[in-house]
């Protein structure tokens, strides 16, 4: 399974962090460093939860087990906002 950025969204970097934008909802969404560089990764094109957990492994010191889950938790957010949806 992988994610994707849906097109209902913009996002614009700010100081190291990402604020995103809802085209249907007129509502702003903030991401700290590490949030900005899942998005990041999502812009670039669609990954599984491991690719994504391997890239923010290579930049912090964390235990694979809790980079999952908080990726996992942050994904399933930005899927219920409609700014990210699983694709094939």
């Amino acid at each position: 399974m992988k994610y994707k950025l849906t097109s209902q969204q913009i996002a614009s970097n700010v100081g190291g962090e990402i604020v995103i934008l809802n085209h249907n909802k007129g509502e702003y969404y903030g991401l700290d460093e590490v949030g900005a560089l899942v998005w990041n990764s999502l812009e670039e094109k669609p990954q599984s939860l491991d690719s994504l957990c391997e890239t923010v492994l290579e930049d912090y010191d964390i235990d694979k087990q809790t980079c999952l889950a908080d990726i996992e938790s942050l994904l399933k957010d930005l899927i219920s906002e409609k700014l990210v949806e699983v694709t094939e």
